[in-house]
């Protein structure tokens, strides 16, 4: 800044709107300290000070790192008619927050292209793209089109120290060698031609997609693969597709593939889809694939499936055999949203409480041996034991001499020869014997262990 001279022309007082940095606030006054970055003699070495205008101008509701316009006076005239220096003995008033602009006017000519004192610019006449750097330390890079990068050295919340990109499609590829070992893309997707574009009418036929490949190493084989808030694109080794279909409607997809296993979550699919958790076997190569496809085009074989539906039906599916010819499994399950429950295992079958309570309290289907069902403490059928074999056998051995007939039309009392063996039956439980369910025995320890070791699906 100069100092002014007598000896200079006349000059006069200019009121001018400046842009600056609160830096601190002065205890028990309402000035702050201003660091000012934009006026018409650029940016000041050192700091200003400033106070609130008027309401809402008070205590609190100004803070440190907040960009404010002020106002302040300058000298203007001199020799060669510009401003001179800060006017003496002025004040500076503290006007309002002001938001710095952090987006280009896309036009033919650029404002944010054109030289200015307080910024030095690279610019391409033709095309209008090029680089702004700012005094302030803000830094802009845009092309020709829409799109922009914004780097800012102040500001406060989201807006500190930031580094903002714009563009309709964002890609990041890091590759070396082979295409895309880690691709992550964010983009709207309007259209492949203008007549495809023209076709598309309303916000419902416009997709954004957003999507992240990476490569467990340089081999790509092992991969995993995530999308959100997207129609299903191609994944894995397709993921390079550029054109985006709607197909299965998913809000999640995670795809992991680990040489020939494959896990796939698909999440947000209206139906009995809603929740959709695969194992399978890569049985066949990448390959395109049409029709309704999930997250993944590969030809599989199921090893695992969880499908969970948005009203609550789930159906499970495991021990498959990994062949997409036949894709039999070994077990399934299925509830219904009614609360119908279908259980189908191609082995045996053991309900019980614990791991240990097998041979205590449990039902066992074997589908060589038949059905087993133990219940050491009692087995009732509507509050009622129920009979057991032992009964059966002490009737049949003794049929021949079950009564004994003293005189026609007396009282036939139990054969003595019988009788112990009914007292006995009677008395004893099913285990020893006994002729009843009835019994008193251990109870189910409902145990269930598992690994010591974490486990992953």
């Amino acid at each position: 800044m100069s100092i002014l001279n007598p000896s200079d022309l006349s000059y006069v007082p200019v009121t001018c709107v400046v842009h600056g940095v609160i830096t601190s606030k002065i205890k028990k006054t309402e000035t702050y300290e201003v660091s000012v970055y934009h006026t018409p003699l650029g940016a000041f070495n050192g700091t200003v000070y400033a106070s609130a205008n008027y309401m809402p101008g008070l205590m609190g509701n100004y803070k440190q790192n907040d960009i404010v316009k002020m106002l302040m006076t300058f000298t203007f005239g001199g020799v060669n008619s510009k401003h001179l220096t800060v006017q003496p003995g002025s004040h500076n008033h503290i006007l309002g927050l002001h938001r710095e602009k952090s987006i280009f006017n896309i036009k033919v000519e650029n404002p944010l292209t054109q030289s200015g004192p307080d910024r030095v610019t690279f610019v391409n006449e033709k095309s209008k793209a090029g680089l702004v750097l700012g005094n302030n330390g803000e830094t802009l890079l845009s092309s020709s089109g829409s799109i922009y990068t914004s780097l800012k050295a102040f500001g406060n919340g989201s807006d500190e120290n930031y580094h903002k990109t714009h563009a309709q499609n964002h890609h990041r590829i890091i590759s070396h060698n082979k295409p895309y070992l880690v691709k992550e893309h964010f983009g709207l997707f309007s259209g492949t031609s203008l007549d495809d574009k023209l076709t598309r009418l309303t916000d419902e036929d416009k997709y954004i997609i957003y999507r992240r490949f990476v490569t467990q190493t340089k081999s790509p084989k092992n991969w995993v693969s995530t999308c959100e808030g997207a129609w299903t694109p191609w994944m894995g080794a397709n993921n390079d597709n550029d054109y985006v279909s709607a197909r299965k409607e998913v809000l999640l997809h995670k795809v992991i593939n680990h040489d020939d296993s494959r896990t796939t979550i698909e999440i947000g699919e209206p139906g009995d889809s809603f929740i959709n958790l695969r194992i399978d076997k890569v049985i066949v190569g990448e390959k395109h694939a049409t029709g309704n496809i999930g997250a993944t085009p590969a030809q599989l074989g199921n090893k695992f499936k969880l499908i969970i539906s948005d009203t609550g039906a789930v159906k499970l599916s495991a021990a498959g055999k990994g062949i997409p010819s036949s894709n039999m499994n070994g077990f399934s399950m299925e509830i219904t949203e009614d609360g119908d429950l279908t259980i189908n295992a191609k082995g045996k079958i053991t309900l019980s409480h614990g791991d240990n309570d097998v041979n205590t309290n449990s039902i066992v289907l074997d589908p060589e041996k038949g059905i087993d069902l133990i219940a050491k403490n009692g087995l009732r059928f509507n509050g009622l034991e129920l009979v057991t074999k032992a009964f059966i056998d002490w009737l049949s051995q003794n049929q021949a001499s079950l009564v004994q007939v003293t005189q026609v039309g007396a009282v036939a009392p139990i054969s003595p020869a019988a009788l112990p063996g009914l007292t006995i039956g009677v008395q004893s439980i099913s285990d020893a014997g006994g002729f009843t369910t009835k019994n008193i025995g251990a109870p189910a320890t409902g145990i269930i262990e598992d690994s010591d070791q974490f486990e992953s699906i």
